[in-house]
């Protein structure tokens, strides 16, 4: 079964009540799309992702949605860094998605 907008919400503590759900929807198709890219279509068939890899998806998109830009901004006196950027999966994230990916044949 595919993530839904609920389930990032959900997965955040948030209930959601008056928020739109396009953004949401948005960050989940960018994840889901990252993770199949990631595992090269394992752990997906017709019904959407297994479930431990729709909990990366909805994990993922998490993370996109409270901070879209991924600002790590960080200040230290009068420097301040902002990578900006996908920073990669997290540990568990890889945990779960190493187990789908091919990497050798």
């Amino acid at each position: 079964m595919y993530p839904t907008p609920g389930d990032v919400l959900t997965f955040l503590g948030d209930s959601g009540e008056g928020q739109d759900d396009a953004p949401i929807t948005a960050h989940l198709n960018t994840a889901m799309q990252m993770v199949k890219a990631y595992t090269r279509g394992n752990g997906f068939d017709e019904f959407g992702p297994a479930d431990d890899v729709a909990a990366v998806v909805v994990s993922c998109a998490a993370r996109l949605y409270r901070n879209p830009t991924l600002d790590r901004t960080q200040t230290i006196g009068p420097f301040q860094t902002s990578p900006g950027i996908f920073q990669g999966w997290t540990l568990a994230e890889l945990a779960i998605l190493n187990n789908y990916r091919r990497r050798a044949l």
